[in-house]
């Protein structure tokens, strides 16, 4: 088995992981190890921290929204003035205890996902997909590397108005970094779609470059995902890995057959061989 498709199969039982098993304490492992992962393993430029602020934005908003818009629990914490729509009522702690555990799920969802797009290279991925497969697998791999170039790109365009002595004022600001972001994505589409065409792509089969890097530490990576991700499955069936903060929230049990997916996920991402250079 291949690194990518290594990755791969770790990424598909992660979420199983993190969107069966609804302990929190499971959900805060499958973090902590796809967050270690990303930290050891990512490829060379990508870079980590708009990713942490992107997914600490979204947690604090999932657990408001959910806080607010949940009148349900015992534990009354303060009351909304009733004209208020759908906030309007009592706030009460079990809505923010399951906020946060909505949001751990969410975060580590995303957590997880990213890892294909940090620690794998776009154009592995695509030679790891079956060939019938290939030239889905270069749609979705322009498209991963669309986020970061965009990303880039929309820093440059505010550094650069900012030096010509641009101040952002208004929805105007907002025209005035789109229009030059949207220009300069086109002008890249049309450059890869020209680089793609005069390497004859879609024209014939698809050559790649010869790279064995099969190795029994890579399918131990696989299995151990594998086992991790059935052994969720099988968990969530029996009802062990349940969590619920109605009428009162309660302690996370960590019944240890319940956080053996997550620890073995975190095991499988510990081996996993660095990307050879």
């Amino acid at each position: 088995m291949t690194r990518p498709a290594a990755v791969a199969v770790w990424v598909v039982a992660a979420l199983a992981v993190a969107l069966l098993d609804a302990d929190p304490a499971s959900r805060v492992l499958v973090l902590a190890g796809a967050w270690a992962l990303l930290w050891r393993r990512r490829a060379a430029g990508r870079r980590l921290r708009p990713l942490a602020l992107g997914l600490f934005v979204v947690g604090l908003v999932t657990v408001a929204l959910n806080g607010m818009l949940s009148h349900t629990g015992a534990t009354v914490v303060g009351i909304l003035p009733s004209w208020l729509p759908l906030v309007g009522g009592a706030v009460t702690a079990e809505g923010f205890a399951d906020g946060t555990s909505i949001a751990l799920g969410l975060v580590a969802a995303i957590s997880v996902t990213a890892v294909l797009s940090v620690v794998v290279e776009p154009t592995d991925l695509v030679d790891a997909l079956p060939r019938p497969f290939h030239h889905a697998g270069a749609a979705l791999g322009a498209a991963l590397n669309l986020v970061p170039a965009t990303a880039a790109s929309f820093v440059a365009v505010r550094e650069a108005q900012r030096l010509r002595g641009w101040r952002p004022r208004g929805t105007r600001a907002l025209v005035d970094l789109a229009v030059p972001v949207l220009l300069g994505a086109i002008d890249r589409s049309v450059q890869l779609a020209e680089a793609m065409e005069s390497r004859a792509f879609g024209a014939g089969r698809r050559t790649t470059m010869a790279a064995d890097e099969r190795s029994a530490l890579l399918a131990a990576v696989a299995a151990l995902a594998l086992l991790a991700g059935a052994l969720a499955v099988a968990v969530s069936a029996a009802g062990q890995g349940s969590w619920y903060p109605y009428p009162v929230p309660t302690v996370p049990s960590l019944a240890p057959l319940a956080l053996a997916p997550a620890l073995l996920l975190g095991l499988a991402g510990a081996i996993l061989p660095a990307e050879p250079r």
